[in-house]
């Protein structure tokens, strides 16, 4: 009877060790393959990554969400480099952040872009979250910032991508 009890409570015993090292990953999330400057930019924002939620359902902010938009509205533009000085001039003068902000919200924006799986699809769900979090005061700020970034761009127009872009903010946002 008692070697019966021993190994019921040894089979519960690794079954719990089991489903808490399969839990581990998800509590974990996907921060930690970010590198080193990101994960202090996170941290400096305030950025948790929630488990198992996407990276783009937990950021907190309309203002790391429009920076994030912006580094994958550029990203579209495949002829020009990523325009990193004009996102954090247009970020300081329509959002009046200060420069520490700025500069955490452009380490942390090419990641969660990644984590979007591109500039196109991340550019939707961002465009989603900003919706979710603003509810529109936010709108004619982040038109000024993709309007900077357009400006930098090949010619100054938007590209292919850009404008099917803009077609899908208008979408999502119900202005057209």
């Amino acid at each position: 009877m008692l070697t019966i009890l021993l190994l019921a409570a040894t089979a519960l015993a690794g079954f719990l060790l089991y489903r808490r090292l399969q839990r581990g990953a998800y509590l974990i999330g996907g921060m930690i393959e970010a590198p080193a400057p990101v994960r202090a930019a996170a941290k400096r924002v305030g950025f948790h990554a929630q488990p198992n939620v996407h990276s783009i359902v937990s950021i907190h902010t309309p203002e790391l969400c429009l920076a994030a938009m912006a580094v994958a509205f550029a990203r579209m533009d495949e002829h020009t480099e990523h325009p990193h000085a004009t996102l954090q001039q247009s970020m300081r003068k329509h959002l009046g952040l200060d420069d520490q902000r700025v500069a955490d919200y452009c380490a942390l924006a090419p990641w969660l872009v990644d984590q979007g799986g591109g500039p196109t699809p991340a550019f939707e769900r961002l465009t989603k979250r900003l919706k979710q979090l603003d509810h529109g005061p936010y709108f004619g700020k982040m038109m000024s910032v993709l309007g900077d970034i357009t400006a930098q761009g090949t010619k100054g127009m938007p590209s292919a991508a850009q404008a099917d872009a803009m077609g899908a903010l208008a979408r999502i946002f119900r202005t057209a």
